[in-house]
């Protein structure tokens, strides 16, 4: 027969068991798209070359729905509350393919995606080495890019950003890393345009 002490205490601490379980709920998680630039000079309105963007390779580190921020030196933390909408190699492939076409005289077309990538003219290469917040609240991005004519490279370059983000907003963050892929997207229009000619 259970204690009359016992009792008494399950009478006293259940009603704040049953508050802490009703008043407790995880806030619902966000979600954050790379979105390509707003603004651009229209590309001339001449024969467009076909340029095919090969599909771009993330590291694994990044390569997953949480948003990642550095916490330190060799110190990485996933936010599982703040998160990627899709895919953040298929986001950054889609963004660069949408910016490129805005920024140069050319069709951009998704290699192997459609028949029309074996028209291309030029044939370019994304590898991301970096995508996340430091610990200094900046955006870090490091890719390194190739731009392919036929079997021969005619250009190869690395990239580097670092953009003012945040410590705690996600939604900065976010805009932070996409000023970055911005300015990696023009950074490729501008060696593509004399080549695209």
């Amino acid at each position: 027969m259970p204690s009359p002490y016992l009792n008494r205490a399950l009478f006293l601490v259940l009603p704040w068991v049953l508050a802490g379980c009703i008043g407790g709920t995880t806030p619902p998680s966000q979600f954050y798209l790379l979105e390509p630039i707003t603004a651009a000079e229209p590309p001339g309105t001449g024969e467009k070359h076909v340029i095919a963007l090969a599909p771009v390779r993330i590291p694994q580190y990044v390569d997953r729905p949480q948003m990642v921020t550095a916490t330190g030196k060799n110190a990485y933390q996933l936010n599982e509350l703040n998160r990627w909408a899709e895919r953040l190699d298929d986001n950054i492939a889609r963004v660069l393919a949408q910016n490129l076409g805005l920024l140069v005289p050319a069709d951009l077309v998704l290699l192997n995606a459609t028949g029309r990538s074996k028209q291309a003219k030029l044939r370019v290469a994304v590898n991301i080495l970096e995508f996340h917040i430091g610990p200094q609240a900046q955006a870090q991005v490091a890719a390194q890019w190739t731009i392919a004519r036929g079997e021969e490279t005619a250009l190869a370059r690395s990239f580097t950003c670092h953009e003012p983000a945040s410590a705690s907003d996600y939604r900065v963050m976010a805009a932070a890393l996409n000023a970055c892929l911005d300015r990696l997207s023009r950074e490729l229009a501008d060696a593509l345009r004399p080549l695209a000619e």
